[in-house]
C-alpha cells in the first residue's frame, strides 16, 4: 500500500520478491486506509456481540453488573483500535449515537420510555471522551518509547505531495493539537511526564 504517490510503484521484499499493490488492508484486525472503514466495521462488530448477549440484557441483572459486562465485550469491540483513529465532527457524533444505542440495548431502556442520556450514562463518560484519553495516552507512550520508530512518527507531518482541494481532512497531528490545545513542539515536551 503506498501513500501521496502519483505514479504506479512497484513493491519489493528485502529479498526482491514483487508484493500486490493494493488500495487497503486488513492488520492486526483494523483497516488501515482510513479511520471511517475501520469505524463502519468496529459498530457493525460491536452490534454483533450485543445482540448475542440478548439474553442477559433483558435479564433482572443489576445495572452495574450489566454495565461492567458491556465494558468488558461490547464496547472493547467497539474501540479495538480507537488509539488511531482520525475522528472528524461527523464521526463524533456517529460513534456518540452509536454507543447511546449500544448502552440502551444491553441496559434494556427503549427509547419509547423518553429516558434522557443524561440519566441513561449517569457516571459513564461518552465514547468520545473514552477515545480522546485513549488517543493522548497512546502518544505519550509513543513518544516517551525514545529510540523506537514510533516515537519519531507520532508527530511525523509529510514533507512532500499534495493535499487535494477542499477542506483537507484532519490528520493524526490535528486531533493530538485539538485535544492538548498545543503545537507540536509543545505536545513532544509535555508527554515526557506521563503524569501530566
Amino acid at each position: 500500500m503506498v501513500f501521496n504517490q502519483q505514479t504506479e510503484v512497484d513493491v519489493r521484499t528485502a529479498d526482491g520478491t514483487s508484493l500486490e499493490v493494493v488500495k487497503d488492508f486488513k492488520y492486526l484486525g483494523a483497516w488501515i486506509k482510513s479511520s471511517e472503514q475501520d469505524i463502519k466495521t468496529r459498530k457493525a462488530l460491536a452490534w454483533m456481540a450485543c445482540n448475542k448477549l440478548t439474553k442477559i440484557w433483558k435479564s433482572h441483572l443489576p445495572r452495574q453488573i450489566k454495565v461492567k459486562l458491556f465494558h468488558a465485550t461490547v464496547e472493547s469491540i467497539l474501540l479495538y483500535g480507537s488509539e488511531t483513529w482520525t475522528v472528524t465532527t461527523k464521526i463524533r457524533k456517529l460513534l456518540d449515537g452509536c454507543y447511546t444505542r449500544l448502552l440502551r440495548s444491553a441496559l434494556d431502556i427503549s427509547w419509547r420510555t423518553h429516558t434522557t442520556n443524561k440519566k441513561l450514562y449517569g457516571e459513564l463518560p461518552k465514547v468520545t471522551d473514552k477515545i480522546r484519553k485513549r488517543r493522548l495516552q497512546f502518544a505519550g507512550h509513543c513518544l516517551r518509547s525514545t529510540g523506537q520508530v514510533g516515537s519519531d512518527l507520532v508527530l511525523w507531518r509529510p514533507s512532500h505531495g499534495k493535499r487535494s482541494v477542499g477542506q483537507p481532512s484532519k490528520t493524526y497531528v490535528d486531533l493530538l493539537c485539538e485535544d492538548t490545545g498545543q503545537e507540536p513542539n509543545e505536545i513532544r515536551s509535555c508527554m515526557q511526564d506521563r503524569h501530566i
